[in-house]
């Protein structure tokens, strides 16, 4: 029998139907499941309970045709498509646009090539005018082979587009080699090192119940910038939470939180679907920025799938510069852009390719997308919040802030004095209060207090700093920072270690310099003690020198028209 009997004699044993209503989603559940299990599916898009959350959630006003093929009564291949009609135009994509990473036919491979032209001959003669736009097809699917193969065979005009969709083969690592190299890149020993001398440090499995608090870290991350995730609108919020609450069976959500001292500062909300798992949001609070709680996590979700009948770890697609930091290997997810033969359908192709290819070109230059990302994401938030009733201060502060950093651009000096005590020199004192240190953790208890300014404190804490207060005046203004590593002026990016016993003092007031001073020589062996002071603080020079301390240097950081020169003598 040759290809032309083959054919005709498999198209008198199949028959086409249409799902289009939710109602019925439910008649070919079993026969859904059944097909990827027996294939070990590994793709969470296309299971049948990501579809029905899908669907119950965000489909309700969309053109959904789910086409079912049958052969012989038995259903052999399900598409999961939606359409939008324009004109006498139908555009078809798969189900899932917009938060399915990867789509494909659900289907065994036994004549794929064939169902798909059966499927999509019915449509074309039914419709006419179609364009299919299909998304998230990985090249190492049977779906994008069989397309592939079809589109070529049949002499479609189509266009490919492609994404690269890093992941990491747990089977061929070597998991201590592997994790001692990626340890060392932005210095991510250091920080986990640093932020687990600072508080309890806790990875743990969460549940739906803290959906609202990962929403709340994932807004306040992005709300100032471009976020094409649409993970915390209002409709998504539903069907993520909705999703939350699938963690049994062969395809489950799994959610984890890196805690510090009991509070959640980042979160991964991803799938877990037979050997493979997906990293699809991964989210931390940005005031804990400098320790990379992200990487952190993400490094310990990886050493948490190593562990477990995992061979996948998926970093899911994109050019995220962190997913190239932990890859071992690459695939590629596709686009796929082709129509009907009329002269209306070829005509938009053309368009959409176009575009597509305009926005892949684009995706490529990451100063391209940081810009639209920061750049655009926070002149559409000041837009959006100038006259919005709480957060409007903050949208006048940005524009403030740009208008300032414009004019120190083309004239800006700044000129500091730094000034030193040898420890033997500081006057003793009786009764010198006793101050407290300002953890993280302190802060997190007095998140009141201290909240606006966690950003500030976990950097300064990162540095070396160590910040004191007092308890009966508990204010962040009058938090005095000590640091025995380094001197730095932060407003003018100065910066120099010490490589003696030395200690710098940052924050200090006229009227406690001097009970700092002692305090410090009472409880600290240092031999110098250094301050800086603005050029112009007259009061405060003349108190340094009343309390002994002695002029060491005198920087001025100078800026016109761009040109940035910087002064020590």
């Amino acid at each position: 029998m040759d290809q032309l009997e083959e054919r005709i004699e498999l198209l008198k044993n199949l028959e086409l139907h249409t799902i289009v209503c939710f109602e019925d989603l439910a008649l070919v559940e079993k026969e859904w499941t059944k097909i990827l299990d027996t294939k070990q599916n590994t793709n969470p898009f296309i299971e049948f309970m990501w579809i029905y959350e899908w669907w119950k959630h965000l489909g309700g006003s969309k053109n959904i045709e789910i086409s079912v093929v049958k052969e012989n009564g038995k259903i052999v291949a399900i598409f999961p498509f939606l359409y939008t009609k324009k004109g006498a135009l139908y555009e078809y994509s798969f189900l899932g646009l917009g938060q399915a990473n990867y789509m494909e036919i659900i289907a065994f491979n036994r004549k794929l090539e064939a169902l798909i032209r059966f499927v999509i001959d019915s449509i074309i003669e039914k419709k006419k005018h179609v364009v299919f736009k299909l998304h998230g097809i990985l090249e190492s699917s049977d779906t994008f082979r069989a397309l592939n193969k079809f589109l070529q065979k049949n002499n479609y005009p189509h266009t490919k587009h492609r994404v690269i969709t890093p992941y990491i083969n747990l089977k061929k690592i070597e998991l201590e080699e592997y994790m001692k190299k990626r340890k060392k890149i932005h210095r991510l020993d250091r920080r986990e090192k640093r932020i687990r001398e600072n508080g309890n440090v806790d990875v743990l499995v969460t549940g739906p119940d803290k959906m609202e608090e990962i929403f709340d870290i994932h807004h306040k991350r992005w709300k100032k910038k471009h976020d094409t995730s649409r993970f915390t609108y209002k409709q998504e919020r539903e069907f993520y939470k909705s999703l939350a609450t699938r963690t049994t069976g062969d395809c489950q959500t799994e959610i984890d939180g890196l805690y510090l001292d009991g509070k959640m500062i980042a979160f991964n909300y991803g799938y877990r679907c037979r050997g493979r798992y997906i990293s699809y949001v991964l989210g931390f609070d940005d005031d804990y920025d400098v320790f990379s709680p992200g990487r952190i996590l993400e490094k310990e979700k990886i050493l948490q799938c190593s562990e477990r009948d995992i061979t996948v770890f998926d970093l899911s697609i994109g050019y995220e510069t962190y997913k190239f930091e932990w890859n071992t290997d690459v695939d590629h997810t596709t686009k796929m852009i082709f129509s009907s033969s009329t002269p209306l359908s070829r005509m938009y192709r053309r368009i959409l390719s176009g575009k597509e290819g305009l926005i892949s070109r684009v995706k490529l230059n990451q100063k391209i997308v940081l810009f639209k990302r920061n750049k655009l994401g926070k002149a559409v938030y000041i837009i959006k919040n100038i006259f919005r009733k709480g957060e409007a201060k903050e949208a006048r502060k940005i524009i403030l802030e740009f208008l300032a950093m414009q004019f120190r651009k083309i004239f800006h000096m700044k000129s500091y004095y730094i000034y030193e005590i040898p420890r033997k020199d500081v006057k003793a004192r009786d009764g010198i209060k006793s101050y407290t240190e300002l953890t993280i953790k302190d802060s997190t208890s007095k998140y009141s207090i201290f909240q606006p300014f966690m950003r500030d404190i976990c950097t300064k804490i990162y540095g070396g700093s160590k910040g004191f207060y007092d308890s009966e005046e508990v204010k962040y203004e009058n938090v005095i920072w000590l640091n025995e590593k380094v001197f730095r002026i932060d407003e003018i990016s100065y910066l120099k270690d010490f490589r003696k016993s030395s200690i710098s003092i940052e924050n200090w007031r006229i009227e406690n310099i001097a009970e700092i001073c002692s305090y410090i020589k009472k409880k600290s062996n240092v031999n110098k003690l250094f301050v800086f002071v603005k050029r112009r603080e007259k009061k405060k020079i003349a108190e340094l020198e009343k309390q002994g301390f002695i002029l060491k240097e005198k920087i001025v950081k100078r800026t016109v028209f761009g040109v940035t020169k910087m002064m020590i003598t």
